[in-house]
């Protein structure tokens, strides 16, 4: 059996990631397909739209088997950490044989060449990168300048190959693309890459119109308190049903201003030392964290005080989840050190799905979760992630509209969804 997966965030899941999974079945002529998903917070920084059930019972509803978590130090980390747990796994799970992803450009050869020399890091890519730094670029801007110039050199690449290697290097789903090609090759995987161009809606698109819309046009959309009913063109019925159902008991939807007090008075209490222990903290951002924090009355006044062309929006953002979830970065780099997650999480399956389970109970290499109430970590890293995850549900709940769905401990009131269809 060829098993197909896919590193995901479903947030909420739309007609573009069912297109997505029925394509990739098809070029990857696999059989069945495992998505390892983010849980409560996402790797843009913020909260997601509704809890992680509803979202993996989305996805088992509309062509996924089995939905797995990606614990929440990897799910709400940098493209590059998120990618390697993501992919991590996939390996783990043993019976993965494909990975599809989307990508703005669509094509595997020029990110499969980005990826190589930014795995191998080749002397000449490397003294064409610290020359750009050393003028003073940003590095994703010295980074494109270096990768440009080295291709040019080792594969004769025109000066148009070097205009599409700049945009190809700008678009947030081909860095992404990158970053799961370069931890295949680390991790020595079997698993064979396959990428399909995005349609219709870019990734940051605001419209709702046709049948694909972007997931932060459908987020924007009920942020401005719209009716999800007009969201009827764009979400499969059975994402449509469950989101209207979060929202008509009150659990959803959850937006990063629902945390605001919360994080002003973290940052608040915090001194720029403190702010060092989390993840890209560095080059002074901590000082105008701290500065900023005291004088501003919103999150997105904070946002738009920090924010400089090295400190954008959203590395920002993953601090300030990171500030809330009191992620050390020292525990992100232990657990990267010994081969990234500890355990698979069930969220969702369906009858497949449960066949994929019998068979990754024999060739998985780490343990599967089902049900906390039967689980005990086996080792410190394991039991620290967990806590991780915990909190971050309890933490999550806190932004729920509904003041009774506030509750502590919902993580072992829960249990994964079946769907028999």
């Amino acid at each position: 059996m060829k098993v197909l997966g896919v590193v995901t965030e479903y947030n909420p899941f739309h007609n573009g990631h069912q297109y997505h999974i029925k394509k990739s079945k098809e070029i990857s002529a696999c059989d069945a397909t495992i998505a390892v998903m983010s849980g409560h917070f996402l790797q843009r920084g913020e909260p997601a739209l509704l809890d992680k059930w509803r979202r993996a019972e989305m996805a088992v509803h509309s062509g996924v088997d089995l939905v797995l978590e990606i614990p929440t130090v990897y799910a709400c980390a940098t493209a590059e950490f998120f990618s390697y747990g993501g992919i991590q796994l996939l390996n783990a799970a043993g019976i993965v044989t494909d990975l599809s992803f989307g990508s703005e450009h669509g094509a595997l050869p020029l990110l499969q060449r980005i990826a190589e020399v930014l795995v191998t890091s080749p002397p000449t890519y490397e003294r064409y990168l610290r020359a750009a730094l050393s003028r003073g670029l940003l590095f994703p801007v010295a980074r494109s300048e270096a990768l440009a110039l080295y291709l040019k050199e080792r594969d004769g690449a025109e000066h148009r190959e070097a205009r599409e290697l700049e945009k190809v290097l700008k678009s947030p789903n081909n860095i992404l693309a990158i970053e799961y090609l370069k931890t295949l090759r680390r991790t020595n995987s079997a698993i064979t890459p396959h990428t399909l161009q995005r349609i219709s809606a870019p990734y940051h698109d605001r419209r709702i119109q046709g049948s694909i819309a972007s997931a932060t046009g459908i987020r924007e959309h009920l942020a401005s308190g719209k009716e999800a009913g007009a969201l009827a063109g764009v979400l499969p019925g059975a994402s449509l049903t469950l989101l209207n159902d979060a929202i008509q008991e009150g659990s959803a939807p959850v937006f990063s201003r629902h945390f605001e007090d919360l994080l002003l008075g973290l940052l608040r209490r915090s001194t720029p030392k403190d702010l060092q222990r989390f993840f890209d903290v560095t080059e002074g951002i901590e000082n105008r964290l701290w500065t900023e924090g005291k004088k501003s009355a919103s999150l997105k006044e904070l946002l738009e005080n920090v924010k400089t062309k090295r400190y954008t929006y959203t590395r920002i953002q993953r601090i300030l989840m990171h500030l809330l979830l009191d992620l050390n970065k020292e525990d992100l780099f232990s657990y990267n050190r010994t081969g990234g997650p500890k355990y698979l999480r069930v969220l969702a399956f369906n009858h497949r799905g449960r066949g994929l389970l019998k068979k990754m109970q024999k060739q998985c290499t780490l343990p599967i979760i089902t049900n906390l109430k039967h689980y005990q970590p086996q080792n410190p890293l394991e039991k620290s992630m967990l806590e991780y995850d915990l909190r971050g549900t309890d933490l999550f709940t806190l932004g729920m509209p509904d003041p009774q769905r506030k509750t502590y401990a919902l993580e072992y009131k829960k249990r994964p969804h079946y769907f028999e269809g």
